[in-house]
């Protein structure tokens, strides 16, 4: 079986630059693509809300998740402030990650990517993406220099360090 290639993304602008790179790559080099993402559970809701740069994101989650009985919050901040049990929580975190996955894989798709295959993960970022790797026996995984946090915004984020230096194949980092 040939060696798929894998793209993590978090939804971010570096992220999608991430997708287009390894979508291209699968078109070009005739491999299957899979696209993880590792929710943010735990994140700040301020981190959340840059996430969702787009209040169509909001509006999908919102109606997914049958937020409108308590009134519908005006934005991310105001979903996660309302959602004040746990798990209503963790199931606008999971709502948003399958999100950021369909737009990746359409994405992907759309710029002629082979045999898509989407992927969410739980935990540290940098594991969930190399344990992703390890089970779908990727020869190249494809990831943004830069995430949402804020300190990732100086220098080169963590999660691709982690992933460049403990990752058992090639690793393109996108600008």
């Amino acid at each position: 079986m040939t060696e798929r290639i894998l793209v993590a993304t978090d939804g971010s602008a570096s992220g999608n630059r991430a997708v287009d790179c390894a979508a291209e790559l699968s078109n070009k080099l005739g491999r299957g693509l899979s696209i993880v993402h590792v929710y943010l559970h735990g994140r700040p809701a301020a981190e959340m809300m840059q996430l969702a740069r787009s209040e169509q994101l909001y509006e999908q989650v919102a109606a997914a998740q049958d937020l409108t009985p308590r009134g519908q919050p005006a934005n991310f901040l105001g979903l996660f402030a309302s959602a004040t049990e746990e798990r209503e929580k963790a199931n606008a975190i999971l709502a948003i990650g399958e999100t950021i996955l369909n737009w990746a894989e359409h994405r992907a798709k759309d710029a002629g990517a082979q045999d898509v295959v989407t992927h969410l993960s739980a935990g540290d970022y940098a594991d969930g993406i190399l344990k992703t790797a390890e089970l779908e026996n990727a020869g190249m995984i494809v990831i943004g220099r830069r995430g949402l946090g804020q300190v990732r915004e100086i220098l080169m984020g963590s999660v691709s360090q982690k992933v460049l230096h403990h990752a058992g194949c090639t690793v393109v980092v996108t600008q």
